[in-house]
């Protein structure tokens, strides 16, 4: 496959394994923090500046995530490297421990804990196909 076919491809997947999350009310319970015995939903973004691809951002709000092409001013978190890893997760192929790990995902900004929490979402909708 030519690389300029790979392009957007990490967007696409994450898209559609963020609307599977969303359609899924065990995955979408992983955004849901409790706090001092209180229950608060997990309102994050996440900005993706992958190699061959265009940068979009994932905003998770009110248990529920949106893809959007693009750059944010301030996202909470911003990740940086293959695109190829990206897909992989998205389809069950490993996850951003091992891509992190393996340097081909960068975290530069946030806390890796959240984008682990991310990999759980997209787990538990892999494992409910």
């Amino acid at each position: 496959m030519k690389e300029g076919n790979r392009m957007g491809i990490a967007r696409d997947r994450m898209d559609k394994i963020i609307k599977e999350i969303n359609n899924i009310e065990k995955a979408k319970q992983v955004f849901v923090t409790n706090i001092a015995g209180k229950d608060e939903n997990w309102n994050m973004s996440f900005q993706f500046d992958l190699q061959n691809e265009e940068p979009f951002y994932l905003e998770i709000k009110d248990l529920s995530g949106t893809i959007s092409d693009g750059k944010l001013d301030d996202p909470d978190i911003l990740l940086t490297g293959d695109n190829e890893a990206i897909v992989r997760i998205c389809n069950g192929e490993g996850d951003f421990t091992h891509a992190i790990s393996r340097e081909q995902i960068t975290v530069e900004k946030g806390k890796v804990m959240d984008v682990i929490r991310l990999t759980r979402a997209i787990t538990v909708a892999l494992k409910s196909k």
